[in-house]
């Protein structure tokens, strides 16, 4: 399996980042930019405590609602999608079935 999504995300208070987030076979990857430096973060599906739509005010991205990524150690990731409606809810089910299935 392999899909890619353009988003914005915040790992906890770090600075806003932009790139993509890939699905992989065993992990979900961000890769990016935040400000002038590259990030990256990969995180297996067994590693994913939870994930869920962010509609509060503190779950928002610019606004938006996002998805939030809660892993089972470490900040939560919440993500917002560039130009791909309907993402948020089609991401948010696909990974909570992968969480399911890692578990």
């Amino acid at each position: 399996m392999y899909t890619s999504y353009g988003v914005v995300w915040r790992e906890g208070v770090t600075p806003l980042a932009r790139g993509k987030l890939e699905l992989l076979a065993g992990a979900l990857k961000l890769t990016g930019i935040a400000g002038v430096e590259d990030v990256a973060r990969e995180i297996p599906y067994g590693d994913l405590a939870a994930v869920h739509v962010g509609r509060s005010s503190a779950d928002r991205l610019n606004g938006l609602a996002s998805l939030v990524v809660e892993p089972v150690t470490g900040e939560r990731l919440t993500l917002s999608f560039v130009g791909q409606p309907g993402a948020l809810g089609e991401l948010a089910q696909r990974l909570a079935g992968l969480i399911a299935v890692s578990a």
